[in-house]
């Protein structure tokens, strides 16, 4: 088990990062609370909008104030071209297949080796990076969630499903991965109500995972997944494949692992969802069970593999 918030550990001295990101819904939940949680261990680590335009001089004189500062591989650019941050002094994560795919489009190669620090958020973004031909090893930070945020009272009855998330997304072949007329159709095969997310502020998510009684994830792939996990604390019955984190996740007993391949995926999940809207005390026992696992998917246990990734370099 990793140490507990507010437990420290001997990473040297403190280490200050500023987070240049976006703070739209997965990005917006992820980084305010990775934000959060850094700074109860002792890391200070700010967050920098990448959508507003900030002067040279004033990123420059932030800048001063930090170890590092932290980006998305791929959308790391202007701290480079327009800010004059050197490459050093930057730490890119990947958090999904977009990332590498476009830095590799629009930046050199070499760029990876440059940076102060690489980073995947899976073990298949790692094999990803490369296959697509990146020489240098990425490190693996895992995401977390913040459980106390999503808890609450356990679905008692399974009659609307959710899906968190794009409905549809193409990899620029035209073969849609997010797949969400899959989840839509088992639903309502199964009799019930599927009411998707569709593109809700993340302040609004915790409230939204009330509102359903179960969440489906039916990409083919995830570079993580939040709502799998958001969707168990909050006590929900949950099926996703088995993309991005979810395996992981499964392993604890917090949601239910259904194939992959399209026409197999639907008949599962058709079928577990009828099973458990007619059978209403296996139903709660299932989501009780399932938020009591989502414990492990809080940001205390795999927060250490981002304090270190920012003490390495």
């Amino acid at each position: 088990m990793q140490p507990k918030v507010g437990v420290a550990r001997d990473f040297g001295q403190v280490t200050r990062v500023l987070c240049f990101v976006g703070m739209g819904w997965a990005f917006g939940t992820l980084h305010t609370e990775l934000s959060k949680f850094m700074h109860a261990r002792g890391v200070i680590c700010d967050l920098l909008d990448w959508s507003r335009i900030y002067s040279r001089d004033e990123i420059q004189m932030m800048s001063r104030s930090y170890d590092y500062i932290y980006s998305v591989t791929g959308e790391a650019w202007p701290l480079t071209d327009s800010y004059g941050i050197p490459h050093e002094k930057i730490i890119v994560v990947a958090h999904g297949d977009y990332d590498i795919h476009h830095a590799l489009e629009t930046r050199p190669l070499e760029e990876f080796d440059r940076f102060a620090g690489y980073g995947v958020v899976s073990g298949y973004l790692r094999d990803l990076s490369a296959q697509l031909g990146v020489k240098r090893v990425p490190t693996i930070v895992r995401l977390g969630i913040n459980y106390r945020r999503f808890l609450s009272p356990v679905a008692e009855a399974l009659r609307v499903v959710g899906y968190g998330g794009s409905m549809f997304r193409d990899n620029n072949g035209g073969v849609d991965w997010k797949r969400g007329n899959l989840a839509k159709q088992a639903t309502e095969s199964a009799g019930l109500v599927f009411n998707p997310a569709g593109e809700f502020h993340f302040l609004a998510m915790p409230q939204y995972y009330r509102s359903v009684d179960a969440v489906v994830v039916s990409s083919s792939r995830e570079g993580y997944g939040l709502p799998a996990m958001e969707a168990a604390a909050a006590g929900r019955l949950v099926i996703s494949t088995p993309v991005g984190g979810f395996p992981q996740q499964a392993s604890y007993g917090a949601g239910i692992v259904a194939p992959i391949e399209a026409d197999d995926f639907t008949t599962f999940v058709t079928e577990k969802l009828a099973y458990f809207k007619n059978r209403p005390r296996e139903y709660f026992e299932i989501c009780s069970e399932t938020q009591a696992a989502a414990r492990r998917l809080d940001w205390e246990y795999v927060l250490d593999e981002w304090i270190e990734l920012f003490a390495r370099p």
